[in-house]
């Protein structure tokens, strides 16, 4: 009867698996016995309501374990090479409850191109996701032909987006703290890093030599969290919380917790120029220069616009944060593979009084912290306009994490004291 009801798949599927136990796919792809493609469609069709499987244990001493994935898609094909999209539940128990929670896993199709050995691992945005994979940092930025980075992400929080698919079946968090309308447990976070070691996910994306950590804003809170706990030691080698401040809860300093022996491997903050109105407890100190950098972006906004516009984009100044976003990830990552150190860290200069010191345009100043000048955003530098954060007589959201300009438009070339435009794009 169950035969007849699923036109006699359940019985021939039940064969190939006592072929070929789940359990074992890595061993059998690795000396050749069965292909990769064979192995994601018996993983495919096994999660398709076909048959309940069984968990696949990690053998890197996480608490958790990823199911095999439920959805595999194509994310399109970067440089000549195709990424693929994992989808699942990632379950298990923190020290404080259970959990069943999505995953979501990035990876190329063919791992000959994935060798490099480096996962990005993002906490969802409570309204925008994985807005670093697909903007802030973008998909042609960390799968491209000079990186080939592999992405992951995990639901750690019930809240909003935080869970990475609202719409997954079977979710839910019986640990970590009150939150809201739900709970949030950050040691989930921990557990998905810990568990990118698995045979099951080196099947699908190859040796995870080095994992990186970084989160933007909402997602940056538990990021901070992670690293002030002590329980990004040994877990990942590179954390990078981006547009953040600690006014409520200076503990999350990442600086203060090398200090203390917390963690040992490489953090880079970046903050916009609102950061330093809202709290500079990150600001570097320059007591661990091996191991901490901290860059403020002067004229830009904590809600700026992305290079390519993306649900964020607000049009409200052309001045954005993001491309030295990318410099400084990829400083972090130079240090990390290569030894080579970051820059020196930079801040906002200050007047007597400690307000902001500005140049004749009105733009705040940068220096390092050895006080020395800091080169700023080109336009800032040539003083095309005033760049304001925030909105002038804004208190609240949105409009206190925004900025803009004036004039506007921004003077024309002559105006700025270039006689064509060639000599101005020669100074930019």
């Amino acid at each position: 009867m169950e035969e007849e009801s699923n036109g006699g798949r359940v019985s021939s599927l039940q064969h190939q698996l006592e072929e070929h136990p789940l359990d074992e796919l890595p061993k059998e792809m690795a000396s050749g016995a069965i292909s990769r493609r064979g192995a994601l469609k018996l993983m495919g069709e096994a999660t398709l309501g076909l048959l309940v499987l069984p968990t696949f244990p990690s053998t890197a001493s996480a608490a958790g374990r990823l199911q095999p994935p439920s959805k595999i898609s194509s994310l399109g094909t970067f440089d000549g090479v195709e990424y693929l999209q994992y989808d699942g539940l990632f379950v298990g128990k923190t020290s404080t409850g259970k959990y069943s929670v999505p995953y979501r896993i990035s990876a190329p199709a063919n791992l000959r191109s994935a060798s490099r050995g480096t996962v990005f691992v993002e906490p969802p945005h409570f309204s925008q996701g994985t807005f670093l994979r697909e903007s802030y940092l973008g998909r042609l930025f960390l799968f491209g032909e000079d990186r080939r980075f592999r992405h992951a992400s995990v639901g750690y929080s019930t809240n909003f987006s935080r869970i990475l698919d609202p719409t997954a079946k079977g979710v839910f968090i019986n640990g970590g703290v009150v939150d809201g309308n739900g709970r949030t447990d950050d040691e989930i976070i921990v557990d998905f890093a810990r568990a990118l070691r698995s045979d099951l996910v080196r099947a699908l994306i190859g040796p995870a030599t080095r994992r990186y950590l970084a989160g933007f804003s909402d997602s940056a809170d538990p990021v901070k969290r992670i690293v002030a706990s002590g329980l990004a030691e040994d877990v990942f080698d590179l954390v990078v919380p981006i547009i953040t401040f600690n006014m409520d809860n200076p503990q999350d300093n990442p600086e203060a917790s090398i200090e203390a022996g917390k963690y040992s491997g490489k953090v880079i903050s970046v903050a916009s120029e609102l950061e330093w109105h809202l709290g500079r407890a990150l600001e570097d100190r320059g007591s661990k220069p091996d191991h901490y950098r901290y860059f403020i972006v002067p004229a830009t906004p904590h809600i700026s616009d992305p290079l390519c516009l993306f649900p964020l984009a607000n049009k409200s100044t052309p001045a954005g944060w993001q491309p030295a976003l990318r410099a400084h990830f990829l400083q972090g990552h130079d240090w990390v593979t290569q030894g080579e150190a970051s820059p020196t860290s930079t801040r906002l200069a200050t007047t007597p009084d400690g307000e902001i010191a500005r140049d004749s345009k009105g733009n705040a100043l940068l220096v390092d912290i050895t006080g020395a000048s800091a080169p700023r955003l080109p336009f800032v530098e040539l003083g095309e306009a005033t760049f304001i954060v925030p909105i002038p007589g804004a208190t609240t959201q949105p409009n206190i994490l925004l900025g803009t300009y004036a004039p506007q438009p921004p003077p024309a070339i002559e105006d700025l004291g270039f006689p064509s435009f060639p000599y101005y794009l020669d100074a930019f």
